[in-house]
């Protein structure tokens, strides 16, 4: 992508060049014996360029002109080497190896959360830096109300009872529902968005910079927004008690919550509350809201009514869809709860319930409704989102993975599929299975109509002909496109939609990337905070020790997910203190002959990786903290009285002050140490201590993560469950 930046470090040498002047130090040194102290004789020639290498590893060398780095670099470049730098690349001459470009900034240390977050956004093309001057001068000024004209344009829903159910920390509420019992048994269900279209208006500076940045980025501890916060926390947010422009889309539902009409129209609410996923929750499962703020001219015990309402008719929606043939497929997912300093302190897997499925259904709804009205209306510029069968070659080995754990998957259709996983009762298993077949699908897109061939506009997963994205103007850019769509066919017989297809699936083209790249930094910001519990865990309570499960086999590996986690690793049995191993192709089990040897003992004995002997040394002074405080284990506070509690100190910010109970259940397990538990234990023939290891069974690993490198490293080791015992062959 054009004028993309790179986060990575800077070097004097090339990596290979730099090893082979280390090897010929070396060798000089035993020559003339180790003067290692004594300074070169000949003095450095300063070089012309020095190198930038990517952390992106398909990046490759960077030559950036020595001027442009720090002014002591070249005397002084080891004080360098853990500092992560941005760079760009300016031009690539044919024939040159290496690209030429530009050093654009220091960031910082590496390891530093903030410093990686930077980095990270930078690799995924997405700004850091705050909104230009031009682009906070198209927004209305503060405070702003609705204009008289717009009053008498719009539907005034102000009267109505709307509230918005949104996760606790939300700022840019986009949507609202509202509910009323028409006279006939009927129900008119409102789904009500914020409408942005009415602030950000074509080809405007802040038009321009909202196609830019096309969405926003949600990372673990802050977010990315894709318009400036005047507008997406403030003057566009659906926030209770305050006048907003909506864009609403107002069905009738029968009992049986079967559609009879569809009204779409502009309109003006005002929300009577600000409603969490678990707010909604709670009146689900039938306790009261609670101590939820509420407008004056609504109450409550009306609010907690429509909920119970709207979800009765959400779930004989959702029934009606997968009945039609939808699948149902989610990657792992994890929350973090952070402490006062931004630092994770515990994590778990994001699950979602009732109240979650309730507004996805009449999201989907809306969505779904307003393709099938642009796609009649506008059928050459409708943006709409697809998504493809899943990639064949992938299909069949996810079929071949269920074979061999004893399921018949039918593939045929979306909805085949979803009968097949609803059919195994192995609760372990079917989520394994979801998670191979969410590997065959593809990533759904947005496109023009006028572009594609309409037999190819079908989304898989959802199993429907046509679908689009209306319902989150303020964080996808998509969405507020379709909504220009929809106010020029509501305008007149005629749709005056002034963009032509080629522009539409220009916009179309940089969603999709965007979307990608935002997908890409979400992950990634996981990845960071996951690495730096894991690591913190490390430092307070030794190695992480987590149950994980098989879910490949092959001929000198196996593939684990580690379900407190979230992650699925390879674990190499090179990486094993191991007497042998066997692969049996017809069983598909790895047969292991374990050594009587500690794996991080052995790891660090025969790494060059300074990293896993810190956790060797780790790992001893938390087994000598236990042996000393084995006849106080209540008092946490005596695993820290060591010599090295200075340095916790710094790291881990513990103090004087009264320790308070701990919550964090990664922290309690880590604290608590259950006993690990093996399965396909053996011993052989001739007193060869064996473990089978086959796919869906459970093995205890060792999590562990590198701080040192960007992006910081996971890796997983399997425990040995013959540690300390003697082979007897």
């Amino acid at each position: 992508m054009p004028g993309q930046l790179f986060s990575g470090t800077l070097g004097l040498l090339r990596p290979s060049s730099a090893a082979t002047k280390e090897k010929q130090e070396a060798e000089r040194r035993e020559r003339e014996g180790d003067k290692g102290d004594e300074p070169r004789r000949a003095p450095m020639e300063r070089p012309k360029i020095v190198w930038f290498k990517p952390t992106d590893k398909r990046v490759p060398l960077i030559a950036i002109p020595t001027e442009q780095a720090p002014p002591d670099f070249i005397q002084n470049s080891d004080a360098y080497v853990n500092k992560l730098f941005v760079a760009c690349i300016k031009r690539h001459p044919i024939s040159s190896l290496h690209p030429f470009g530009t050093l654009v900034e220091e960031l910082g240390p590496i390891g530093d959360i903030e410093v990686e977050t930077s980095a990270l956004l930078k690799d995924c093309n997405f700004p850091t830096e705050d909104f230009t001057e031009n682009v906070i001068k198209c927004l209305p000024p503060i405070p702003w109300s609705i204009p008289e004209r717009e009053l008498e344009l719009r539907k005034d829903l102000r009267e109505a009872r709307v509230f918005s159910i949104d996760p606790a920390t939300a700022k840019d509420l986009d949507d609202a529902l509202s509910i009323k019992l028409n006279e006939d048994g009927t129900y008119e269900v409102g789904v009500h968005i914020a409408d942005v279209s009415y602030f950000v208006k074509p080809n405007t500076a802040l038009d321009r910079d909202a196609r830019k940045r096309a969405t926003s980025v949600y990372l673990v501890q802050r977010s990315v927004p894709m318009l400036p916060p005047a507008l997406s926390e403030q003057l566009c947010s659906l926030v209770p008690g305050q006048d907003r422009l909506a864009f609403s889309v107002i069905f009738t539902l029968s009992k049986d919550a079967k559609v009879i009409n569809k009204w779409f129209g502009k309109t003006v609410i005002r929300s009577a509350t600000q409603l969490s996923y678990e707010d909604a929750q709670n009146v689900i499962e039938g306790k009261t809201l609670g101590e939820v703020p509420v407008t004056p001219e609504h109450n409550a015990s009306d609010i907690a009514h429509d909920i119970k309402v709207l979800h009765g008719l959400a779930k004989k929606l959702r029934q009606e869809r997968f009945n039609n043939g939808a699948l149902s497929l989610e990657s792992l997912q994890l929350q973090f709860k952070l402490n006062d300093n931004g630092v994770p302190v515990d994590c778990w897997q994001r699950t979602h319930n009732d109240a979650n499925q309730l507004i996805q259904e009449y999201m989907l709804l809306t969505n779904l409704s307003v393709a099938q009205h642009v796609a009649v209306h506008l059928s050459e510029q409708a943006l709409l989102r697809r998504h493809d069968n899943p990639i064949e070659r992938r299909l069949n080995t996810f079929l071949e993975r269920a074979e061999r754990l004893g399921y018949k998957m039918d593939t045929s259709s979306s909805g085949a599929l979803m009968r097949s996983f609803d059919s195994i009762r192995d609760p372990t298993a079917r989520r394994l299975l979801e998670l191979l077949s969410f590997k065959a699908t593809q990533r759904a897109k947005y496109f023009c109509s006028g572009m594609l061939d309409i037999a190819k506009y079908q989304h898989y997963a959802l199993n429907v002909p046509l679908y689009t994205h209306f319902t989150s103007p303020l964080r996808r850019y998509a969405d507020l496109l379709v909504h220009r769509q929809i106010e020029s066919i509501l305008q007149g017989a005629e749709p005056k939609f002034t963009m032509d297809r080629d522009a539409v699936a220009k916009v179309a083209q940089q969603c999709n990337i965007k979307r990608d790249c935002a997908s890409l930094a979400q992950e990634q910001s996981t990845h960071l905070y996951l690495c730096v519990l894991i690591s913190d865990l490390t430092q307070r309570y030794g190695p992480v020790i987590r149950q994980a499960k098989v879910i490949n086999v092959l001929d000198a590996a196996f593939d684990v997910l580690v379900p407190d986690f979230g992650i699925e690793k390879r674990v190499h049995v090179d990486q094993m203190p191991i007497d042998n191993h066997v692969y049996d192709e017809h069983t598909h089990t790895l047969q292991i002959y374990w050594s009587s040897k500690d794996v991080i003992t052995w790891l660090a004995e025969n790494s060059d990786d300074e990293h896993l002997r810190k956790i060797k040394q780790n790992a001893e002074q938390h087994a000598l903290k236990m042996e000393v405080t084995s006849r106080s284990v209540h008092d946490e506070k005596a695993l820290f009285d060591e010599e090295d509690a200075e340095e916790d100190e710094v790291v881990l910010g513990r103090n004087d002050q009264p320790v308070e109970p701990e919550t964090s259940k990664q922290r309690l397990l880590s604290i608590a140490k259950p006993t690990p538990v093996f399965e396909g234990l053996r011993n052989g023939p001739s007193g060869h201590k064996i473990q089978d290891i086959r796919e869906l069974m459970s093995v205890p690993v060792i999590v562990t993560a590198d701080l040192t490198k960007s992006p910081p490293v996971i890796k997983v080791y399997s425990v040995n469950p013959y540690a300390g015992q003697k082979n007897e062959n």
